[in-house]
């Protein structure tokens, strides 16, 4: 004979199996001794407490879902400012940095949000900082202070003759 914790055995019991020993136990009782009232309604407080049980555990399992999507598409939305910019990066191990341009952002299979710099996945768990950019456009330089405000300043002089 095998002997189950009490533990384990809590455990293993679901609303349908409780339902089907309930019922069960209510067909086979005996008809000249039944059922003491008092024990009836201590069944049926355990079964609303489990079934009350049960629905906490779906509805903090939807909270945890709704949290892990909500921070899902923040880290997107802010990783995807970086698309276009050199960034600083370390290897997996957090050892060593590289540096490379940002082409896109990338929702990993484990739900982890990656850079993809050179056509691979860069975890945003690894991004060091991000490198000022300058770029010159017929006389004028677009400077990137590094907090993401671009300025242009007109660096073309006209000489006027007289």
């Amino acid at each position: 004979m095998s002997t189950t914790s009490t533990t384990s055995l809590g455990s293993e019991i679901t609303t349908d199996s409780f339902l089907t020993l309930f019922t069960t136990q209510m067909r086979y009782q005996d008809p000249l001794d039944p059922q003491d009232n008092s024990e009836f309604l201590s069944q049926l407080a355990q079964f609303t407490t489990l079934e009350q049980t049960s629905q906490q555990t779906e509805y903090l399992a939807d909270l945890a879902s709704l949290d892990t999507a909500s921070l899902q598409l923040d880290q997107i939305g802010i990783a995807s400012g970086f698309i276009g910019k050199t960034i600083t990066y370390s290897d997996e191990n957090g050892e060593g940095e590289y540096t490379g341009v940002v082409e896109g952002v990338k929702l990993e299979e484990d739900g982890t949000v990656s850079f993809v710099i050179d056509g691979e996945s860069v975890s945003i768990s690894n991004f060091i900082q991000v490198e000022s950019t300058a770029a010159t456009v017929e006389g004028e330089t677009e400077t990137d202070s590094g907090d993401g405000i671009s300025s242009v300043v007109d660096d073309t002089t006209e000489e006027t003759t007289n």
